[in-house]
């Protein structure tokens, strides 16, 4: 019996007590699991793809490591990521051929598991160890990782569905919960699960109670800890009069444009768009994107917005200059080589994913020196946020949901911008509401967990602003 209770205690903590996603506090991989998890065939197939997307990469990587471990920070991700997207597409081709309505339904978030942070953290770490232990914590973290996705869906496709596998569990009359495939669903079901595990997990001694995160100085008077007193988060009269003279800019050109009717066209048909990115179909409430670094990077407003600021700047140039390569090197390549061979080539179809993250990490990384250049100032503010958003999943997302699609220049430009303000806007009202400290961890819950309850109760409010028909 002892040894059957080991056993299992091995076992859960297989499962459960490294796992990325139901117990760690690192907010890795929980945009594809909040994006994939509303039907248990799509959890299957995501958690088979990061295996199969970690194991060969890694395994193609492995004998060149003090090659990649000597490059610099920003190299070593971008040939990772580079590396990582072959196996993505590999796998893309095999799920298109074999479940192909899956693939279908779930096509851009098997093309982001390049930037899958689980993927790229469990390569770098495996680097520093044996190849055969680094295998095993590959397999570790994967099983985990798919291990999650499962049970989340156990929950959301009875709920909402009500099937499994496309079988009927729940009879005709049992009433459907469709809150539960939305992405508001996405967020309630994996904070619930964090809720109700940790407790379970905390008694079962399969996880441990952490300390308890607070403000506080150095212990005094027999060790009683002495609250640091916070600081009044004012607005300074240099922010006041640049609010109020972008406002009035603002409406300027808003004037202007009215006067001009090609303009005034134009403005009618890029406004939605922008609006719609903005707050009816935003890159974290709606898409699930972007949630990882927003859970790190909202426990502080300063590095929010200054996060936020990069992103944006990121996030636009980029799909712009991919929208460019897209359409004016693959599509233009692939025309020219069809009329000299007998079957079609389409570039845009194969190597799509490889050029938008090479186009994204040379902009990053040309961005970078720039700044370093010729504003020194500007650079020491954003510099490391710079290097984090190579990894960050929304800049590849923002290029996959609007470039492939045939979208034009301008509406690829203004949806990506507004994806890098809706960002921005989460990040730092999340980041507010942290700091007023409306809610404190306990060994019951962790903050991360709190937060992504509060993100869902923000998909939920934007969610219910989107019915309402404005255009």
């Amino acid at each position: 019996m002892v040894g059957l209770k080991r056993h299992i205690r091995k076992t859960s903590k297989f499962f459960l007590r490294d796992n990325l996603i139901l117990t760690a506090g690192a907010g890795l991989g929980f945009c594809s699991s909040l994006a994939v998890t509303n039907k248990l065939e799509n959890s299957l197939t995501m958690g088979l793809g990061v295996l199969f997307v970690t194991m060969g990469s890694f395994a193609l990587v492995y004998p060149f490591k003090r090659l990649i471990s000597t490059a610099g920070t920003h190299h070593k991700i971008s040939l990772l990521m580079i590396i990582v997207s072959v196996f993505v597409a590999i796998f893309g081709f095999f799920a298109q051929a074999f479940v192909p309505e899956i693939a279908a339904s779930i096509r851009a978030y098997i093309d982001l598991i390049t930037t899958n942070c689980i993927v790229l953290a469990v390569i770098s770490e495996g680097l520093t160890v044996q190849f055969w232990e680094a295998q095993k914590k590959i397999v570790k973290a994967c099983m985990g990782y798919a291990f999650a996705l499962i049970l989340i869906s156990f929950l959301r496709e009875p709920l909402g569905f009500g099937t499994i596998m496309g079988f009927p569990v729940l009879p005709e009359t049992f009433p459907r919960t469709v809150l539960m495939i939305t992405p508001v669903g996405g967020f309630f079901a994996l904070a619930g699960f964090r809720l109700l595990l940790r407790p379970f997990l905390l008694k079962a001694r399969i996880v441990y109670p952490e300390a308890i995160s607070c403000e506080c100085a150095a212990t005094v008077n027999g060790g009683n800890p002495v609250p640091v007193p916070r600081s009044k988060f004012e607005v300074s009269k240099r922010s006041l009069i640049t609010i109020g003279l972008g406002v009035c800019l603002f409406i300027s050109i808003i004037v202007h444009i009215q006067t001009n009717p090609t303009l005034h066209n134009q403005f009618l048909i890029l406004l939605p768009i922008l609006l719609n990115a903005l707050f009816f179909d935003g890159i974290v409430l709606s898409k699930l994107l972007g949630i990882c670094p927003l859970l790190n990077k909202s426990r502080q407003i300063d590095a929010a917005w200054k996060m936020g600021i990069a992103v944006i700047i990121v996030m636009t140039l980029s799909t712009s200059l991919s929208w460019v390569v897209y359409n004016k090197v693959l599509i233009k390549g692939s025309d020219f080589l069809t009329k000299f061979s007998s079957t079609p080539i389409r570039l845009e179809k194969i190597f799509y994913l490889t050029v938008f993250i090479v186009t994204i990490a040379v902009f990053v990384q040309t961005l970078s020196v720039m700044l370093r250049k010729f504003a020194r100032a500007v650079y020491e503010q954003m510099g490391q946020f710079l290097e984090l958003i190579t990894v960050n999943c929304i800049v590849l997302g923002s290029v996959t949901f609007t470039v492939p699609t045939g979208a034009s220049f301008m509406v690829s430009t203004i949806t990506s911008f507004g994806y890098g303000l809706h960002w921005l806007m989460v990040t730092v009202w999340l980041a507010l509401l942290r700091r007023q400290r409306l809610f404190v961890p306990t060994n019951a819950w962790d903050e991360d967990t709190i937060a992504i309850l509060l993100l869902g109760i923000m998909a939920a409010i934007f969610t219910g602003i989107g019915m309402i028909r404005i255009f």
